[in-house]
């Protein structure tokens, strides 16, 4: 996503900066920070993921929800536009392996989980919209970590990824809020931004960081570097995606030789309602109307 920038700014952040720790985490002053935040905002949104679980052993196709709902489990989460569609995590992806009702049936073949409803908002907006849901054209940027859902629902108005090795001299723009998203997804999250200068190694993935001081919730996270494309003017580019894995916080950066055979989960059955497919196309329609 290009922001245009006045080029002194830029060099008061280079020259402005102090470690805090061993981990790559620095502070910057509550201007840069704004100037950053006002950089990337536009290209982050909210997406609402719900499942259904089908029924594969059927003639016709069979769908379960939850206890009369119709759906089977969802998911909220925080993504973030590129030039090739949208970057998600595996929580979008793959809401059921993050749901223990899903346990119980996470090892039949009979039932297989399907996403039944795709949509976002924008981070200031209450208003959700469609988001378009394609498996066959997403594929694996980081095993079970990052994904990139390719397409043009933005109309290509994202980030440019950065695949390349090397020093990165960037910022992480952390997103926290007083909840997760799941207990108030209407909220509009707060920004923390940190600069950080990471050294993107062949076939090194992932590069720990310090997580934030903060005691709000982290919803997400994000890595981004700029480039001076002609005097006074910087565009800034997404070079990798905050994951935690064991209380690690980790800069994930994509790959470039992106992974689109990606294997689906299978499941089992019993505590299922099942779902009547002509009441939910009744519910579109008149939605629609």
């Amino acid at each position: 996503m290009k922001k245009i920038f006045c080029l002194l700014g830029i060099l008061g952040w280079m020259l402005s900066t102090t470690a805090q720790s061993s981990l790559p985490a620095i502070n910057m002053t509550s201007s840069n920070q704004q100037l950053i935040e006002d950089a990337v905002k536009d290209g982050i949104f909210v997406v609402h993921r719900c499942y259904q679980l089908q029924d594969t052993t059927a003639e016709k196709p069979i769908f379960y929800g939850w206890n009369n709902k119709n759906f089977f489990g969802e998911s909220y989460s925080l993504a973030i536009k590129v030039k090739e569609g949208y970057c998600l995590n595996d929580l979008a992806f793959r809401p059921w392996i993050y749901d223990k009702k899903f346990d119980e049936y996470a090892e039949s073949a009979q039932f297989a989980p399907v996403i039944s409803e795709s949509k976002y908002r924008a981070l200031e907006d209450t208003v959700w919209k469609s988001l378009p849901y394609q498996e066959l054209l997403t594929k694996e940027m980081a095993t079970h970590r990052i994904y990139l859902a390719q397409d043009s629902v933005f109309l290509q108005k994202g980030f440019s990824i950065d695949y390349s090795d090397g020093v990165k001299k960037g910022w992480v723009v952390w997103l926290v809020a007083d909840k997760s998203l799941m207990e108030d997804s209407q909220q509009i999250p707060s920004f923390l931004v940190y600069r950080t200068e990471l050294t993107f190694e062949p076939r090194k993935e992932s590069y720990e960081i310090k997580d934030p001081l903060t005691k709000k919730s982290i919803l997400a996270g994000y890595y981004v570097v700029p480039e001076t494309t002609e005097i006074g003017q910087i565009v800034f580019h997404l070079a990798g995606i905050v994951h935690q894995d064991k209380e690690i916080w980790q800069v994930v950066r994509m790959n470039n030789a992106a992974n689109s055979n990606i294997t689906k989960s299978k499941t089992t059955g019993s505590s299922l309602t099942p779902i009547d497919i002509s009441k939910e196309n009744e519910v579109k329609k008149n939605k629609k109307k």
